[in-house]
């Protein structure tokens, strides 16, 4: 369905009116080894997605490379007034997992 609406050109108008979505949540497997850019190594990188469907109100972009995994919190501070304690919250459930 979404491909169709696609092609028709409608998708970011089903987007912008959906209520079916409010958190969206992103994870994509990097390179494990570091990559150069025009001669020098990328030491990391920080995971951005800027959507534009106008009712989901959190995104969490989850990106591992070269060993390392980085997650970016965007929001709507309308819609999550709370994102200081979600971003809490997210470290100690990640120092939980990953505490030796």
């Amino acid at each position: 369905m979404f491909r169709l609406l696609a092609a028709l050109g409608l998708y970011r108008s089903y987007l912008r009116r959906q209520r079916r979505i409010h958190t969206l949540v992103s994870n994509v497997r990097g390179p494990d080894l570091p990559l150069a850019f025009a001669g020098a190594t990328i030491r990391q990188v920080i995971p951005v997605a800027v959507a534009e469907s106008g009712n989901v109100t959190v995104s969490f972009e989850i990106l591992s490379y070269a060993g390392t995994v980085v997650i970016t919190i965007i929001a709507d501070p309308d819609g999550v007034p709370d994102l200081d304690e979600l971003a809490a919250d997210l470290r100690d459930e990640l120092a939980g997992i990953t505490a030796p």
